[in-house]
């Protein structure tokens, strides 16, 4: 595999985890020292700035574009590189890194500069979602998990990690009612009374040990269809219990799904829509699956699944 020459490293100067100065200056002086000429641009900036740069980059002979920060941070950079040859290299700096995670890159800034520059490493081509034209990775969903996203901010993330998510999230299964979804996936309609509609690219629940599911793939060819019917606090708690010791499936609260090509979702009043942990948009929404479109620096070749990872 040849060396990489020219690289963009797009760096999120508010994800979770990242902290101006030497942070930067070690990501510099790693380039350096493997000879590879590296432009960083700073973010936040909008995403038709992100856009309009990954392609002024790529028809620059840029080979490898590279994303500082949090899941969300990734999606942004990794939307004008879907369909293209060019890789992605992933440096995880947000609150949770859960696509890092997936993918089984360091979550030390030093290995994953190491995993990127290495002449070794593997390239894996993973499934995105498409919604409204953009592309996103990991979930999109409705109902409770995008008013927490609404309700913390970025700056609250930096400071308490997940621990902020966990008090948001607390504070609206308090409040918890279930809303009627109408669902049409792969020409198939069904109404449900759901509490959190959630289109899932991989399979975990956000914290290590919760997975909804150990057969959902970044790469398998099919986004997962979870209805989440529990209908007060009790359910929640039971729901959260079966994710937790891996029962998911098992549980009644949770209707599974397996989508090879789209899915719309409609509710009769406008709800919120989150995607890799932003708020995007509002219902109705309709998203496509668009099988192996993206290709990831990576530690996994195949069938990448969260339960692997877990294990090593």
């Amino acid at each position: 595999m040849a060396a990489y020459s020219k690289a963009i490293l797009f760096y999120n100067t508010k994800a979770g985890n990242a902290r101006e100065g030497k942070q930067q200056q070690i990501i510099l002086d790693h380039f350096k020292q493997h000879q590879i000429d590296l432009e960083v641009v700073t973010l936040p900036k909008s995403p038709t700035e992100i856009d309009d740069l990954v392609s002024a980059a790529m028809e620059d002979n840029t080979n490898l574009i590279i994303a500082a920060g949090g899941d969300g941070t990734v999606a942004l950079i990794s939307n004008r590189l879907v369909g293209t040859r060019t890789p992605l290299g992933i440096i995880p700096l947000g609150t949770g890194n859960l696509l890092a995670k997936q993918l089984a890159i360091p979550l030390k800034l030093e290995a994953a500069l190491n995993l990127i520059t290495n002449q070794d490493h593997k390239i894996v081509e993973i499934d995105t979602l498409k919604y409204n034209n953009r592309h996103y990775l990991m979930n999109i969903s409705i109902g409770v998990s995008p008013k927490i996203m609404e309700t913390t901010h970025s700056d609250t993330k930096q400071r308490f990690g997940f621990f902020s998510y966990l008090v948001h999230f607390i504070q609206q299964i308090l409040g918890l009612k279930p809303e009627k979804v109408q669902v049409e996936y792969d020409h198939q309609k069904k109404t449900y009374l759901a509490a959190e509609v959630l289109i899932a690219n991989i399979g975990t629940a956000g914290i290590e040990p919760l997975v909804w599911s150990e057969d959902i793939s970044l790469t398998d060819g099919t986004m997962d269809l979870l209805i989440f019917r529990a209908t007060n606090f009790t359910g929640i708690m039971t729901l959260l219990f079966s994710v937790f010791t891996k029962k998911g499936k098992r549980n009644p609260g949770i209707k599974f799904h397996q989508v090879k090509e789209y899915c719309r979702i409609e509710t009769p009043i406008p709800m919120p829509i989150q995607a890799d942990g932003d708020v995007i948009g509002h219902t109705p929404a309709i998203i496509h699956l668009v099988p192996k479109s993206l290709r990831v620096i990576s530690n996994q070749t195949e069938n990448v699944n969260l339960t692997n990872n877990l294990k090593e």
